[in-house]
Formats: C-alpha cells, structure tokens, sequence
C-alpha cells in the first residue's frame, strides 16, 4: 500500500519536521540517545503505526499512556524533556546563531558565555564582538591592525622557516639524537610535561650533544623569547590551565571558530594532562589563531579594553605627564606655547619663542632640533606625519606661513606675507590650505599643481564678499572662446580670497569641501570652497569666538560670553548651550560617536521632541513668551518641552551622539572640564581639571637640575636659556609674594608711617618682577590672543583683550606709581596657566598654555594592556 508521503516531487515535501515520521524515528533515535547513553534502544514501530496521521498517532499515544501508572507517566515524561527543550546553539547553524546573537549587549553576551562550552564558544566569536564594538560608536584604527597582524604573521612564518632548515640539517647528520627525535614527535603543541630547555636524560650522545649546542631550535618546545607574540604565547608547554586545547580536540565539533591562543605565564607549572581546560579563557588576550593557524587580533580583547579606558574617563582615573621629560627640561620651549597638535606618538607645537617643535610622546623628547623660521610667536599649526605627506605648516604674528618636512624638520618653502596681519589659525587636507587672520580674510590656496580642467580648480563667481586673483581661470569664458591651452596652477598659489566677516577671524575648519569660519564678530559661517559661497551663517553667542569644531553634522564653538554652544549644520537651530567656565572659552573639541547611518534616527527623535512640544504649547502647559531669566539659563540638552529653544532641527536637543559622546573645553580661567550627557541628556561638567594641578603633578622631579639631552644644543655644562628663565621668574615670583604680603599688611597701618619703606619694597621687587616681564612681552603686540570686540556690535572693529596690561612709561602723577610693576607681576602669576589650546583622543588630553611646559592626562592610567591595545583605537567623530 502506498504511503501518504509518496509524491511526484520527491525532493520537495509540504509537511514540517514536527510532522514526519522520519523526523519522529530521527529524534527518537538522536535525541533519546543524548539524553542517558546506558538505556537501551528504542523499540521498532509497526509500519501500520507509521503508516497513520499525525492525529491519530497521537490519539493513539494517548490512550497507550491512560492505560499505564502515574510512575510510568512521570518517567516518560521526564525523558521527553530534552525534546521539549532543545538548545539552538547545537542545533541551528552557526550563520543564525551569530545573527542572533549580534542583537545582544555585551553585559548579556558575558553572560550568555557561561551557559555552556558551546555557547561561550558561540558568545566569544571574536567577529561578534567586532560588531559590538562598532556598534557602541567606536572606530579602530584598521590600518594599525592590519599591519600588526601582518608583522605577526611574518615572524610565525620566519620561526616555522628557521624549525624547517634546521630539521632538515639533522636529518642529514650521522647519528640524529634520539632524544631529540622524540621531542621532535611530540607535537607542535608539547606534551605539556616538561620544558625543551631543561631536557635531562641518562642517554650520554643525547646530553653531550645538549651540553654543546644549548636549545634546539628545531625542537618544538622553542624558547618563549622567540615563539611569543606579544604578550601571548604562541605554543608553548608552560601554559596556564586553561591553554591545553588543541586543534585534535576540536574534531569531531560542527561548531566553526578558531583556535584561540592564550596568555603565557612564566610562573604557573604545567597542568596535569587530565586538566579539563575553560575555552576560550576566563581572560582574553589580544592575540588568537585564525584560520590556518594565522595570528589574528581578538576583538573581545580590544572591546574589554576599550570599555576599561573609558571606565577611567568616567571615573577620572589618569596620569598627567609633561613635554619635556622632567629631566630634560632644557628641550622647552623658552616662552608660552600657543598651539599644539598630536596624531598617534607624534606631537607638534608652536610657541611665542618664535620655534615649533616635534616631540615624541613616548619618550617625551624631542625628535629633531627646534623648527626656526618664523620672525615672532607662532600662532598655528597642522602637520601630517604619513609619509606621503611628510609636511608640517605653520603661521604666526609675522603673517607668513611656513613649510616643514616633518621628518627632519627642514623649511620647505615660505608664503611670505600670506595675509596683512597676523595669521591666527590654518587647516589644510589633501587639495587645499586654508588660512585665516586678524586681516578679517580667510585665504584658501592649493596643495598641489592643478589645471582648470581638474575638480579642486576654483569655480570662479560674481558672490559679493569672494574675490579671486586674475590668473584664475573662468573655464565658462575660455569654453566659448574655445581658448583650451592652459598653464597649471603652481601649488601654495592663492586660488580665492573670502572677505564676509567684520572682525578677527580666530578659527577654521574644513571638511567635505566647506570651510567653518568662527569670528569676534559673534557669528560662525560655512562657505563652499569651490565658489567662495557663504553657504549660511550662524548667530547665537553674544561675544566673539575663539574656537570651533565641525564633524558634518554639528558645529561647536567656544566663545569670550563663556559658553561652549552646538549648532545643526542644516538649519543653524542652537541644540545646546554649555555654561560652566567662568571666562572665554579658548580651545574647544567634541566627539560625539555617531553610529554610522543613523541620520534618520537622530532626525526621528528630534521630530518627537518637537511633537512633545507643541502638544505642550497647545494644552498651554508652557509659555509661549520667554522671560530674561528663562533665556539666560539656555539649554544644554533637555529634552523637557519647558527647555526647548528651538524647533524643527535635524540633530535633538544636545546633538546627539552615543553614550560615549564627550566635549572637552579649555578656557582662561585656567581650567579644562570634560563634558558628559547625564541621565536626561543634558550636558553637565563631568570632570575639571586644573592646569596648574596638572603642570606641578606632571614636573616630578623639576626641581632638579636639567640633564643635557641626545638632541641638547648648548653644551658645557653651562645653563640653558630655559633654567636661567625659570630662575629669573622664581625669584621674581618670590619677592613679589614677598611685597603682596606686605601691601597687605600696609593698608592695615598708618600710611604716612609705612610710605617710605613700602615704596622701596615695591621698587626693588618691580625691578626683578619687570625684567621677566618685559622679557615676556618684547614685541608681543597682543599675538596668541583671539580677536575680540567684546560687547560691541559685529559691524565695529574689535577691541583686543591684550594677554597683560602694558607697562606704560607715562605714569599718571601719583606717589604709588611705583606699585604699577609689583601689580604687573601679581597678575603674571595669577594667570600663568591660561588655557590656549588642547586636543584629546580616545586615551589622553594634551594642552597648552603661559607655561612653556606642554601637560597632559592619560587616562590609560599606566595600565599595560590598555596602553598596548589603545594603538588600534581610532578616532569617531
């Protein structure tokens, strides 16, 4: 009789697993098995029984359990449990396992690991938490990890080469050692009982032969020196319990994952061989095998560490440390430093002693002699360590622009004059430098030789407030003419000049072809670098600013009314407002880790903010009319109806970004504040820290006596210009104290008693106090400063807020005229640690400021394995 299955298609069938008896033999067979191996088999089912439906196979089931005991039920019962309950992770294919295990946080995936073997197996996939960390906003550095799994593949194959020859040379010997044969035969792994280095036998050629020559090296057991990979070793017999597993352990295993290699210790004895090992480990370690044996970087390792570094942000766990080292104090720089930049080991800085200079943030020295090129303070700077680059660009209060090579330092060219006055800030990227100045200009020149024909050549336009020199090409005219023979445009010519702002313009920025320009004009424009367009400009601060950043879709500024504000790009809405430093804000940088392409979802939420909103507004829970007091609070990221400022922007209130977005701010009260978003969104002073505390924590052994370095220039043992000037300005510090004490105590007397002697305390304390002032202030003319105009309105010229008081040489008459110069140095000192600039990354903060010191804060802490993975950690925006 035939079956119900029997089809014409017989590669195709209609009914679910669930539903075929083939399915139900396969479980009964499988299943019943996993469940107790000492019962006996099942009993073969009549083709009749088979032969029935599903229905009636289970109608029949069940009158066959009515007629048994309680007992028997019970016992069925508890033997179909492991049916009822099946384990995916063994029995859907890894593809689906790991999809669904990509939608799990990383709290849940550690926990997930202790499941079982196979699902710490699945758990732990390096690829997973590869996700995970993508996921949370965080960018690594791809090019760092490549290379060094590149390096480590290289040395693997190097060892498993020199293994190879030096075999083949004992074969080819006489009378090969057979001890050494049967280390040779135990395996790429070890027998995990003993160490190659310490073979003792009785066999006498063997231990002659051992005594003569040292370590094998073709023995397998290698020494740890050459066979580690960075902390990690790779096979070795002392290995911690739970690195036994090898690659014959996992036969037999569908489950796809490669064979991690664990963390050496030199201090644990070889585990018994019975040892049942935890895998992967308990710890990871940042090297694991990938596919044929190759070393791969295990990206639960860098998750872990990530997460730990940012542990200590949140916790405000750091080192601080100086540049120059403590003990070769004689590489600073000789006055203030203006501006600073780092990428990876390398830090470049400017200063007003007219010199840039590049240090090595390893070593904390410098790696070539000082830059010197620049004719007065050296304002700015950007460098490009790569070595198709190799460049450094400078520009400073002479209003030149200076070409380095980075890696030797050398002067390349020389933009004489490249703006009227001085030059306060550049960017440059592949195609163009862009500079700006106290000029009120904002200059863009080209790179590189380019025709007209060529998409970085200047689109020139008729835009009021643009201007382009004559040799530039109109391509629309030459095309009618049919006039086609052109000249390349040299590089470093100017291609435009923009002219839009009525002050200063301190900062810039260029990214995607537009340039953000900020102003002491009180507004931040965007123009196109092609056309010289001003796309749109940005109002919200009520005094000038100092700084701006812009990453596409935000734009954050630091300005002199104290606050650091962020503005949507695409409608110029104010998101958020910073209050916290109490004067101008100098220096200011953010990331936000954005998940990449999540504009749609950032606009979403902040179309539901502006929902909320207006229902608010309608039920007249809200007022419409905004008081004094309710527009001085501003808001700094609520998403409460109550605090909003602006509707209808891309970005929601604060701007946006993951939970691991940070501001950092750097201000002349002396302080830097690290921002964070707290639990309502709302940007709040997470840490501040104090310049000075950083500069005394950092010195360490300053007090010494400097140590003349491997790139010293003075000689002889004579002292530098460096300790001469901390010198001179310790004692003037000392005796102005000195005198400060006793003003005090003058005004507490009779002053026709105290008048002689005071005005002779003051002179004598003014006389060491205004050498290292006038020292200081020799030709400064307010450079370093960004330009403000205070209070005026954007169409005056702006008023310089000079860095100190000149001392005139007109005193008004006055018997205390004497006391000017004490005031002078009081006021030196108590700002000696103005914040000018600062730039952090995802472990450090490095800035500058009055203290030709350059400081930082780590915040890996001096912890090892954070230090060594924060390499591949890249920077998001």
């Amino acid at each position: 009789m035939g079956t119900p299955f029997n089809k014409i298609d017989e590669g195709f069938s209609e009914d679910t697993r669930s539903q075929s008896g083939s399915d139900l033999i396969t479980r009964t067979e499988s299943g019943m098995v996993e469940s107790s191996e000492s019962e006996p088999g099942p009993i073969p089912l009549p083709s009749w029984i088979l032969n029935l439906s599903e229905a009636e196979r289970s109608e029949f089931t069940y009158a066959i359990l009515r007629s048994l005991r309680t007992s028997s039920i019970a016992a069925i019962v508890e033997r179909l449990n492991p049916l009822l309950h099946l384990d995916p992770v063994n029995r859907l294919p890894s593809e689906i396992i790991f999809a669904i295990f990509s939608f799990l946080p990383a709290e849940t995936l550690l926990l997930t690991s202790s499941m079982s073997k196979a699902w710490r197996l699945r758990a732990l996939d390096s690829q997973l938490w590869k996700q995970a960390f993508h996921s949370e906003g965080w960018v690594a550095d791809m090019t760092q990890i490549r290379a060094f799994e590149a390096s480590e593949r290289s040395r693997v194959l190097e060892l498993r080469e020199r293994r190879r020859r030096v075999r083949r040379a004992d074969l080819d010997g006489d009378r090969p050692s057979p001890k050494k044969r049967v280390v040779q035969e135990s395996g790429l792994f070890g027998d995990g009982s003993q160490d190659g280095r310490n073979v003792q036998n009785t066999d006498g050629p063997a231990e002659s032969w051992v005594e003569q020559h040292g370590v094998v090296e073709a023995d397998d057991s290698i020494p740890v020196i050459e066979d580690a990979m960075q902390d990690v070793d790779f096979h070795d017999s002392r290995l911690s319990p739970e690195a036994t597993t090898t690659s014959r352990d996992m036969r037999g295993n569908n489950i796809m994952h490669p064979v991690p290699i664990y963390h050496y210790d030199s201090t644990i004895q070889s585990p018994p061989i019975s040892a049942d090992p935890i895998l992967p480990p308990v710890t990871p370690t940042l090297l694991q095998s990938g596919s044929g044996n190759e070393p791969r970087v295990n990206w639960q390792y860098l998750y872990k560490q990530k997460r730990r570094l940012e542990d200590n942000w949140n916790s405000g766990r750091y080192v601080n440390f100086q540049l120059p080292h403590p003990n070769h104090m004689e590489e600073a720089h000789g006055e203030c430093v203006y501006t600073i930049q780092f990428s990876g080991n390398y830090l470049v800085s400017g200063s007003r002693d007219k010199t840039v200079r590049i240090w090595n943030l390893e070593t904390q020295r410098l790696m070539v002699p000082p830059l010197t090129g620049h004719k007065a303070s050296v304002l700015c700077l950007q460098f490009d360590e790569r070595p198709e680059q190799d460049i450094v660009i400078s520009g400073g209060s002479d209003n030149n622009v200076i070409l380095w090579q980075f890696s030797t330092g050398k002067l390349i060219r020389t933009l004489t004059n490249a703006h009227t006055e001085s030059v306060l800030n550049l960017r440059f990227d592949d195609r163009h430098l862009i500079t700006c100045s106290k000029d009120k200009t904002i200059k863009v020149w080209n790179r590189n030789a380019i025709l007209p024909t060529d998409e970085a050549y200047p689109k020139t336009t008729t835009t009021p407030g643009t201007s382009f020199p004559p040799y530039i090409v109109n391509m629309f005219h030459e095309l009618e003419s049919q006039h086609l023979h052109f000249k390349p445009l040299k590089e470093y010519s100017l291609m435009m000049t923009l002219n839009g702002h009525s002050a200063a313009v301190n900062a810039i920025q260029i990214l995607d072809g537009q340039i953000v320009s900020a102003s002491g004009d009180r507004t931040v424009k965007v123009w196109d670098v092609r056309t010289g367009i001003c796309l749109k400009t940005f109002v919200g601060h009520i005094k000038g600013i100092a700084c701006v950043q812009f990453d596409g879709r935000r734009i954050v500024s630091g300005s002199s009314d104290n606050t650091v504000r962020i503005f949507d790009r695409v409608t110029g809405a104010e998101v958020a407002c910073l209050q916290g430093h109490a004067s101008l804000v100098r220096t200011v940088q953010a990331r936000f880790g954005d998940h990449p392409g999540n504009e749609d979802e950032l606009e979403a939420e902040a179309r539901a903010v502006d929902q909320k909103y207006f229902e608010a507004m309608n039920k007249g829970t809200i007022s419409t009319e905004l008081t004094r007091e309710h527009r001085r609070a501003r808001n700094a990221g609520s998403k409460d109806p109550k605090d909003i400022f602006a509707y209808g922007a891309k970005l929601p209130p604060g701007g946006g970004g993951s939970r691991w977005a940070r501001i950092v701010s750097g201000s002349y009260d002396e302080t830097v504040i690290i921002w964070k978003k707290d639990s309502k969104g709302k940007w709040v002073p997470q840490h501040e820290l104090k310049q000075s505390d950083a500069v005394r924590a950092a010195s360490g052994t300053r007090g010494r006596s400097p140590a003349q370095g491997a790139n010293t220039q003075p000689g002889n043992g004579a002292p530098t210009p460096m300790a001469s000037f901390q010198q001179l300005a310790a004692q003037a510090q000392a005796q102005a104290q000195h005198a400060q004490a006793l003003v005090a105590q003058a005004h507490a007397l009779h002053a026709q008693q105290m008048q002689a002697q005071l005005a002779q305390l003051a002179q004598n304390s003014s006389q060491t106090a205004n050498a290292v002032l006038l020292a200081q202030m020799q030709n400064q003319n307010n450079q370093g400063q960004p330009a403000q105009n205070g209070d005026a309105q954007p169409t005056t010229n702006p008023a310089i807020v000079p860095l100190v008081q000149p001392q005139t040489h007109h005193h008004p008459p006055h018997h205390h005229h004497h006391h000017h110069g004490l005031a002078m140095a009081i006021q030196q000192q108590q700002q000696q640690h103005r914040v000018f600039k600062l730039q952090f990354d995802s472990r450090r903060i490095i800035c500058c400021s009055q203290d030709p010191t350059i400081v930082g804060w780590d915040f890996a802490n001096n912890d090892r394995d954070i230090v060594g993975a924060s390499r591949f950690f890249g920077e998001s925006t």
